[in-house]
């Protein structure tokens, strides 16, 4: 039986290329994937106009995310003379749209390439009032070649301000070479990305186009060309990375990085975060860096990647900024150990009396997760813990099963999740193991990063009246899981040798009282300001994500453990987030997205961006600042992970937390200190509620034996 995986674990690895396919193959291919998204996917639509329109405008978006390539006379003419016949197009294996909305783009990135260079050779007032909004891909395509000369000035203007911006900080006007540098570099940079995008092979033309086809029924649907396919992998067993350990992905020409993986080198370097854009690349032996912007993501990964032991300097632009920074990591391969669950025990007073609280942190829904897990919680009820939190905030999925064991151990027996498929068929997925390993005070903490597992674990726990759920607004919302088939082993299509793969979604999860997580995540039962509520990335804001319903409700008896306090709960909660000073940055953190979000407009004039830098700057030295006069709290802290646990070793006993301290430099970030436990403002609040639940759960048992 095949194991079902909600979410996938991204490994890019160098693979040698295979020969191009040929335009009979091509033609095979695109033939097929259209019949089979048709009749397999969940959405259960075959190809017709509807599909069309969305597939022309994925397509488009694909080529020119930022709306500045293409004219809207171009958009406009293929809307109207292709925009309904895609569909019949695919069907029939015909290409000829693809290749020619690529050669338009070509022609109108070239015509853009020259606008760059000429524009490069006027000479630039940095003094005016001008603005530039760089995220364009909601915004109209130019009008015509004059409008399209305006937008690129003022892209060009914004490139050149922030290089200005790094030269010199005092303000003065930077070095004529360093300014020459500048324009040299931006000159490199578009001649690259028309030398890259001249380079695309037939494989590549197919994918985006074919990719295009398939996002049109939802966002996780991908078709993989076969040198695609050979660099990607599912592996939900064997977690080890090599390079510097951080999850990529492409993002209106910039490399952004989405996450940074526990126990690697990004992390430890504390250098680099996510949502941090890396922009250069240079490895030993290169004089200069490598500008990767508008760069194809393998090629990016490639120059990333190298032996272990080894140096890469990224030039990267730290996420909420403008300003570039150099920072250098030595390559390693994660350890597996490090990307283990992992729990903590913390020791405090509260009220007079000793308590100890376990932390459990899970980074993924991996094979034998909860086997990690189960074996940590006896150690903790072996040190007589008086209460646990699950961590699953930043917990992306994994494997179903394995969140189905997980909840399993918290409850008796019973339903976990329900799953829809693409035919309309039901099942209730349940616990059938009657043990238990931990009956205690329990919360699951969550954020806007908890996805599909994590999310079916949070809900079926929130469901089963069992825990307590603490966290942001909501999770991230994505509900579905997609399979993954080789075309070459399609029952449709006789395609010989490797012909690439289709990923596509398959099915839809629910909760065991007939809602779904899919768009609307898990509302946590007391809810924390988080600053990841605000970036707009939930899968409610993907383009075609599927819709939110519901279905009828499992069998099952809520065991009822914690929602008699959840108002005595939710009250101190939010007392102590009120007077809590982290909290108040949070807040003012959260304002500040708000109104980049309303208005992402940059300001083009030399003089007020510096005195916008200067006052991040002061902001940020406050911050640190008043970290570093707190006490530090009375508590010990140990570690206990799966080694620990599985030959019931002593404790590791860890180094208080040390201050947070914000810093634009990146010299100044604190080095990686793997003997302190690291406590957050989310996670510190998580805990607090704990307490709560501890001495309300005791007072309550009081009174009932009174």
């Amino acid at each position: 039986m095949k194991r079902l995986v909600i979410t996938c674990v991204l490994i890019l690895t160098i693979a040698p290329l295979e020969a191009e396919l040929t335009p009979e193959q091509s033609s095979r291919i695109a033939k097929t994937v259209g019949q089979i998204i048709g009749q397999i996917h969940y959405r259960q639509t075959k190809l017709n106009d509807e599909i069309s329109g969305y597939h022309l405008k994925n397509y488009l978006n694909a080529l020119d995310f930022g709306h500045m390539i293409f004219l809207q006379s171009d958009v406009d003419h293929f809307e109207q003379m292709i925009g309904k016949r895609l569909d019949d197009q695919v069907k029939f294996g015909r290409l000829t749209s693809a290749n020619e909305i690529f050669n338009r783009y070509l022609e109108r990135l070239s015509e853009r390439k020259k606008m760059v260079d000429e524009i490069l050779k006027e000479e630039m007032d940095f003094s005016k009032e001008e603005k530039f909004n760089p995220v364009r891909n909601k915004l109209p395509w130019p009008k015509n070649n004059s409008e399209a000369r305006n937008l690129w000035r003022s892209r060009i203007k914004l490139e050149l301000l922030a290089d200005r911006l790094t030269f010199n900080k005092d303000g003065k006007e930077p070095d004529p070479k360093k300014i020459e540098e500048s324009v040299a570099k931006i000159q490199r940079r578009y001649e690259r990305l028309l030398k890259t995008m001249k380079g695309y092979d037939r494989d590549d033309i197919l994918e985006t186009f074919l990719s295009s086809l398939t996002r049109a029924y939802d966002p996780h649907s991908d078709y993989m060309s076969p040198h695609e396919a050979e660099n990607f992998k599912i592996n939900s067993i064997d977690m080890k990375l090599t390079g510097i350990g951080a999850v990529l992905q492409a993002d209106d020409g910039y490399t952004k990085i989405v996450r940074v993986m526990p126990g690697g080198p990004a992390n430890r370097s504390k250098l680099i975060h996510a949502n941090d854009r890396i922009v250069a690349v240079q490895n030993p032996g290169d004089k200069i860096p490598t500008d990767i912007l508008d760069m194809k993501l393998e090629k990016v990964v490639s120059l990333i990647r190298g032996k272990k032991g080894t140096v890469v300097k990224l030039t990267i632009i730290p996420a909420g900024t403008d300003e570039r920074k150099v920072i250098s990591i030595t390559r390693d391969v994660v350890p597996l150990e490090d990307q283990l669950a992992k729990g903590y025990i913390i020791e405090r007073k509260n009220e007079g009396t000793r308590e100890k609280l376990g932390v459990i942190k899970l980074p993924g829904f991996y094979d034998k997760c909860s086997k990690h897990c189960k074996v940590i919680i006896e150690r903790f009820v072996k040190e007589n813990v008086d209460g646990i939190v699950l961590d699953l905030r930043y917990n992306g999925g994994g494997i179903l099963s394995e969140a189905i064991k997980l909840t399993g151990l918290f409850i008796e027996k019973g339903p976990v999740v329900q799953v829809k498929d693409y035919r309309g068929r039901q099942k209730v997925m349940s616990d059938t193991d009657r043990s238990v390993t931990y009956d205690g005070p329990l919360v699951v903490a969550v954020s806007h990063m908890s996805a599909s597992a994590s999310e079916i674990v949070a809900a079926a726990l929130q469901d089963h009246g069992r825990a307590i759920i603490v966290g942001g607004k909501a999770t991230h919302g994505k509900g579905t899981v997609q399979q993954i088939l080789p075309l070459n082993r399609s029952f449709i299509a006789n395609l010989a040798g490797d012909s690439g793969q289709l990923k596509f979604t398959i099915s839809k999860f629910y909760r065991i009282n007939g809602a779904t997580t899919q768009r609307d995540g898990v509302t946590p039962d007391i809810v924390l300001p988080s600053l990841l509520d605000y970036l707009g990335t939930s899968e409610a804001d993907l383009p075609r994500a599927l819709e939110s319903d519901k279905i009828a409700e499992a069998q099952y008896n809520s065991l009822d453990q914690v929602s008699a306090f959840f108002t005595s709960l939710r009250n101190a909660s939010s007392k102590r987030i009120k007077s809590n000073t982290d909290y108040q940055y949070i807040l003012e953190d959260i304002d500040r997205a708000q109104k980049r979000k309303e208005d992402p407009s940059v300001s083009l004039n030399e003089k007020v961006r510096r005195q916008e830098s200067a006052e991040n700057k002061k902001r940020i030295e406050k911050r640190n600042k008043e970290r570093e006069g707190r006490s530090s709290p009375e508590e010990d802290y140990y570690e206990v992970d799966v080694k620990i646990a599985e030959n019931d070793k002593p404790l590791k006993k860890l180094d208080p937390p040390k201050p947070k301290k914000e810093s634009s430099e990146a010299e100044n970030n604190q080095p990686a200190d793997l003997n302190t436990f690291s406590i957050d403002p989310e996670l510190r609040e998580t805990l607090h509620i704990l307490s709560d639940f501890l001495l309300l759960s005791k007072k309550l048992a009081s009174t009932l034996t009174k």
